[in-house]
């Protein structure tokens, strides 16, 4: 009986969501030109919209919807994602539900009017209450061809996301040096959410895997050099690097990986890539972002050849901030980031999809770095 409700009430708030978009939320944007190009004097009115919910979390519901506008009459169908903050009170709302959108909120708000927006995909609206609800619309980009990765990145994937959050990093270092007042401003907007009480009890779960997994290192050596390392708890050391702000620190995702990107393909290989999911971000090492999904996809691939892969990709990264950001000091901000390759072993651990197998494979590249 208890389920039939749930699934009931469920039920209810879609449709109410996908009342509020088809009724409310779409006919004002048409009505505030969102969807018209710059300058644009066309008459506009809002036709009709297909609407199906493709995702529902404890942070947003997502809707995939192809919007008709008529422009002078001529419909024109526009492909959109649209991201709402379940309701006050829905059974599916997280306790850090309003604070992970805060945050993307203001990433496609505020942030890319300085960082850009060819990183990303195109934001028609983003806004936490003018529309009755806060909202994010998005341009669907699966309808342009792009798509997520199911499996591990190879090395082509993997060097286009690495020079893509290269460029996102080095915008907000160079943000930080040159506009230091607008830098300061994001980042003390920016709300916790990865280290929050829940994340920890989660992780603290899995705080002990990597000790554990030491204990069958084939290489004994480094199994007691890694332990001399882990000098507390690996979730202490996990926490504190993340937290920990020096002269390479920028504003980062915080959550990094294949989850999170979006790929473009020309005759089977990935041209180009976007990061979504800004829910996340947080100031800190770049080597939140990069070192994880750097060690774990390269040793999938490469096997013995992978240390000197990591120093390819790395030196790749660096080149890309640098081209971005001339004024970097490169041999810091290398330092920087190998001196945490331990620390993206111990995020690694933390998570349900990594088997002990393949961080060991992590484990005995650090070896080499």
């Amino acid at each position: 009986m208890s389920q039939s409700c749930t699934i009931m009430k469920s039920h209810e708030i879609w449709k109410r969501s996908i009342e509020f978009i088809e009724q409310e939320l779409l006919p004002e944007m048409v009505h505030e030109r969102c969807f018209c190009e710059k300058n644009s004097r066309e008459f506009v009115e809002f036709d009709s919209a297909i609407i199906r919910l493709d995702e529902l979390s404890r942070t947003s519901e997502i809707y995939r919807v192809t919007a008709v506008v008529r422009f002078s009459g001529e419909p024109r169908s526009f492909p959109l994602l649209i991201k709402l903050l379940p309701e006050e009170g829905a059974e599916n709302r997280g306790p850090i539900a309003f604070d992970s959108y805060q945050n993307e909120e203001m990433f496609y708000s505020k942030m890319t009017a300085k960082y850009g927006t060819d990183l990303v995909p195109k934001c028609y609206l983003s806004d936490l209450g003018r529309y009755g609800r806060p909202v994010i619309v998005l341009e669907d980009l699966e309808e342009d061809g792009y798509k997520q990765v199911d499996e591990e990145l190879n090395e082509e994937h993997l060097k286009l996301c690495v020079k893509v959050l290269a460029k996102f990093h080095a915008r907000g270092l160079r943000l930080k040096e040159n506009e230091p007042q607008v830098f300061r401003e994001f980042e003390a907007k920016l709300l916790e959410v990865c280290l929050n009480e829940d994340m920890l009890q989660r992780y603290q779960k899995k705080s002990t895997r990597m000790t554990d997994i030491l204990e069958f290192l084939p290489n004994r050596d480094l199994a007691e050099k890694i332990k001399s390392k882990l000098n507390k708890n690996p979730l202490e050391i996990a926490r504190t690097i993340a937290t920990e702000v020096n002269d390479a620190s920028t504003i980062c995702h915080g959550y990094f990986s294949h989850d999170n990107l979006l790929f473009k393909y020309r005759d089977g290989k990935p041209i180009d890539a976007k990061i979504i999911d800004w829910q996340t971000m947080r100031y800190c090492s770049p080597a939140v972002d990069l070192g994880p999904i750097l060690l774990f996809n390269v040793t999938q691939e490469h096997g013995s050849n992978a240390s000197s892969k990591v120093h390819e990709i790395l030196a790749l990264y660096i080149d890309t901030v640098a081209a971005e950001y001339p004024e970097i000091e490169r041999d810091c901000l290398r330092q920087d980031i190998e001196d945490k390759f331990l620390f993206a072993c111990i995020v690694l651990s933390f998570l349900d999809h990594i088997s002990d197998e393949e961080l060991i494979r992590v484990l005995l590249l650090l070896e080499h770095l």
